[in-house]
């Protein structure tokens, strides 16, 4: 036994000259000193603050008009296909209007927001696609396939092809900023992720009850707005539906202050549930500038198929 204790006793004092040369040995690191130029200011906001700009952001816009680059694609991870699209050059009109009619897209004078999308193929520029919606309802013309396809803004049905669920009106939340619902519940939290520091607005409405009861069916998500808080810029929306779907989520980048108010020159636009997501790049942009009467008329040209989409399955030839 004294000698297994004096062999231990040897073995440690062998150690010790190479733990103190591990001890004194210079730390591996890399230290990067960035310019004044390159620090960015870490701003403070409250949530009235903020609130305050989502609000003036909502009244700023009234109508866009821009030429932009379009680049599509669909598919995830989670569908084992991905495509991704040529960019496409398009046309962007945009409005939030005010008039006496019924709401129909080849009106124009409807209240509520207008979007048109003329769409035209690289290089040739050739049209590919013309797209108007409102609130109500939607006409694409795709003069490729000889079709003109119509139907209500809030149609539920999916395609198999997720480039086929592409409908001008997703643009709606991504181009016009809607304020906070003045009686929901707004929540304020502090967020990290990829070296930037956020504020994160959560918006709370209440749960409609489950069909088999009538109380109140508790709480939910509705929108989340997310600012980067060196320029408290919005970088991203989250727009949610029953049960926490997560039905949009837009991306803001690149924001422009040289106009009548600020708007961001790069928008990407992703679907989930849809399965598709586009990027919108701005070339050209104007603001605020009345547009032309008939600048949300669409009319069916002759000769050309009329496919109306509804909630019900479609004919057996459609598929």
């Amino acid at each position: 036994m004294p000698g297994r204790v004096v062999s231990k006793a040897l073995l440690l004092l062998a150690a010790l000259p190479l733990l103190g040369l591990l001890g004194c040995a210079p730390a591996v690191k890399k230290t990067e000193r960035l310019s004044p130029e390159q620090v960015l200011p870490l701003r403070s906001a409250s949530l009235e603050e903020l609130l305050e700009q989502l609000r003036q952001q909502e009244a700023a816009i009234t109508s866009i008009n821009a030429v932009a680059e379009l680049i599509p694609s669909t598919g995830s991870a989670y569908s084992g296909v991905i495509e991704q699209y040529h960019d496409v050059r398009v046309f962007v009109l945009a409005e939030r209007r005010s008039g006496n009619a019924a709401g129909n897209p080849t009106s124009g004078d409807a209240d509520g927001r207008w979007v048109r999308l003329l769409g035209q193929a690289p290089i040739v520029r050739k049209n590919i696609f013309d797209m108007v919606a409102n609130e109500e309802s939607f006409r694409i013309f795709l003069p490729s396939k000889n079709k003109f396809i119509l139907g209500p803004t809030r149609l539920s049905r999916r395609s198999d092809k997720p480039i086929e669920n592409l409908r001008p009106q997703h643009l709606f939340d991504a181009l016009f900023f809607e304020a906070p619902l003045p009686a929901a519940l707004h929540l304020l939290e502090e967020n990290e992720f990829g070296g930037l520091r956020y504020y994160v607005v959560s918006e709370i409405i209440p749960a409609p009850p489950p069909a088999e009861r009538a109380d109140s069916g508790g709480m939910e998500m509705h929108r989340k707005w997310w600012f980067e808080r060196s320029r408290l810029d919005l970088v991203r929306v989250q727009h949610f539906e029953a049960g926490g779907k997560l039905v949009a989520d837009i991306h803001y980048g690149d924001w422009r202050r040289d106009g009548p108010a600020p708007f961001p020159g790069k928008i990407e636009l992703v679907r989930p549930q849809e399965d598709y997501r586009l990027k919108l790049n701005l070339k050209e942009l104007t603001l605020n500038q009345p547009l032309p009467a008939d600048a949300f008329h669409l009319e069916k040209p002759e000769g050309v198929e009329v496919v109306e989409l509804t909630d019900e399955p479609p004919p057996e030839e459609w598929q």
